[in-house]
């Protein structure tokens, strides 16, 4: 079931400012406008404070909309679905390096930034905290997986940026560039701290939140970016066998099982067995999409549009040519993966199925083997809503999931040179239920890495994974030794956005 932490989100003005309401002659606090020196007092209200944090990853500057342009525009996988594409997305996805003015890649930044904020401040607040130490010490351990969150998407993708580990106390609270170096070693030393604070699970009220899983899995996939195989081995292997891969593919990229009153019931297909840590949106109508990008909307809980850009009706993003021509042609995770002309969408509610045909797809064509026709994403894709109009969606995006820790242990393996053990990983994948694919046998280094780059692209395709791996292995020199660079001529980290160099004294 969804809902769960939407439930105690607290206003951005509770979270981040902190001037103390009074006059001259009454020195006494305002209960009903608090601040960040009359707030924080206990457990209850700290859980908010992380609440807040949670509430600004599922925002239109991150997961809700614009952090999943900036990892598929740059992986390899996507292309323009046509001129309806926007300006700031068309130009991650066909220029080398995106302008510092951005916007995409800004409000990413921001959101991020913010993020970070939030989090300083509950650990800040915490040590004082002793009503509810069990309660307290979780919720230090979720902060600090957030934290990591937000540095590992700022150092993969910029490199040396600014590091701040307390809240910001005014406005000239500036900082430099920290030593990306630097960077891994407090998401490392806060994952590290996460793992050992968070349960393995929760209760249904609380599905979305952080667990031991989440940050052990995180914690490999930052060590893996870091070059640190054997360390990222080690914190996998805490993860390996703690999951299993859902029965259904198709069951990771759906929303929950609704009755006749479009009420989630229990046996949903979000928190499913394969999901280790996802966003959680709901769908409520088609107002709740929060533009203003904060993630507190007047109305709580939040959608999010990525259906609607990935999908038929804004038709903004399509799948690449490449991605298309990747998947081998008895393989059914394409079907799963991608609708086509032709194609029969089962709606999940009443009426009739849809026949999709090319003059009710606003997109462009695609070439698959020679075949060139109109295609467009099935994951995260709403179909009851695929021929109408605006319509945000309340799918949640599962972050991490279960194929790519194996994925990841098999390159691993094929990195310190066991590629039968990561042929054994790679099969798990490709043996799934209902995808049963035949077993791989891999005798060298080379062709493990090929099988893991070929498997990680048709089994997590516009999973917004692709970039950080095109990363990781370019910096290994696998393009062209391996396969064929991916995004030819992409420059590797994005500028430090305007909205920074042009506040930020210390930053030119």
């Amino acid at each position: 079931m969804k809902q769960h932490i939407n439930k105690a989100i607290i206003a951005t003005a509770l979270v981040l400012t902190g001037t103390l309401g009074c006059n001259k002659k009454l020195n006494v606090f305002d209960e009903n406008n608090p601040t960040t020196l009359s707030y924080f007092k206990t457990a209850s209200e700290l859980q908010n404070g992380v609440n807040a944090i949670y509430s600004t990853l599922r925002s239109g500057e991150l997961v809700g909309r614009e952090w999943f342009f900036t990892h598929d525009m740059r992986g390899g996988e996507a292309a323009s679905g046509g001129p309806q594409l926007e300006a700031p997305r068309a130009e991650l996805l066909s220029q080398p390096s995106p302008a510092p003015s951005n916007a995409v890649m800004s409000n990413v930044w921001s959101g991020c930034y913010q993020m970070i904020n939030r989090a300083n401040l509950v650990l800040d607040k915490a040590p004082a905290i002793t009503d509810n130490t069990a309660l307290r010490d979780r919720v230090v351990g979720e902060t600090k997986f957030l934290r990591g969150w937000a540095y590992f998407e700022l150092v993969a993708q910029w490199g040396d940026v600014p590091m701040y580990t307390q809240p910001v106390a005014s406005s000239t609270d500036f900082k430099g560039k920290s030593p990306a170096a630097d960077i891994y070693a407090l998401i490392i030393s806060d994952l590290t701290a996460a793992a050992e604070a968070l349960p393995e699970s929760y209760g249904p009220s609380d599905n979305g939140r952080a667990t031991k899983g989440a940050a052990n899995s995180l914690l490999g996939k930052v060590l893996m970016q870091k070059g640190d195989y054997d360390a990222a081995k080690t914190a996998l292997l805490k993860v390996y066998g703690k999951y299993t891969l859902a029965p259904n593919y198709q069951w990771n990229f759906d929303g929950d099982i609704k009755d006749d009153n479009n009420a989630a019931v229990a046996s949903g297909h979000e928190f499913n067995s394969e999901s280790i840590f996802e966003v959680v949106f709901v769908d409520k109508g088609d107002n709740n999409f929060n533009w203003g990008y904060n993630g507190e909307g007047s109305t709580s809980p939040l959608s999010t549009v990525r259906n609607q850009e990935y999908g038929i009706t804004w038709g903004n993003v399509i799948p690449s040519n490449q991605f298309l021509n990747e998947f081998e042609a008895n393989d059914p995770r394409y079907k799963f993966t991608i609708f086509e002309e032709g194609d029969t969408i089962l709606k999940s509610g009443p009426g009739t199925p849809l026949k999709l045909t090319a003059d009710m797809m606003n997109i462009a064509a695609s070439t698959r083997n020679g075949s060139t026709k109109k295609r467009f994403f099935r994951k995260y894709n709403i179909y009851d809503y695929v021929n109408s109009g605006f319509h945000p969606g309340g799918i949640n995006q599962r972050v991490i999931r279960y194929a790519d820790i194996l994925l990841l242990l098999a390159e691993c393996e094929a990195e310190v040179g066991t590629p039968a053990q990561a042929a054994s990983y790679i099969n798990e994948v490709r043996s799934r239920p209902g995808v049963n694919m035949p077993p791989v046998t891999l005798a060298s280094k080379n062709d493990a890495l090929k099988a893991v780059m070929h498997e990680r692209t048709v089994e997590l395709g516009a999973e917004e994974l692709a970039s950080f791996d095109i990363l990781r292995w370019r910096k290994k020199g696998y393009f062209p030794s391996i396969i064929p660079e991916r995004v030819p001529g992409q420059v590797d980290l994005f500028p430090i956005p305007a909205i920074e160099t042009s506040t930020n004294p210390l930053i030119k």
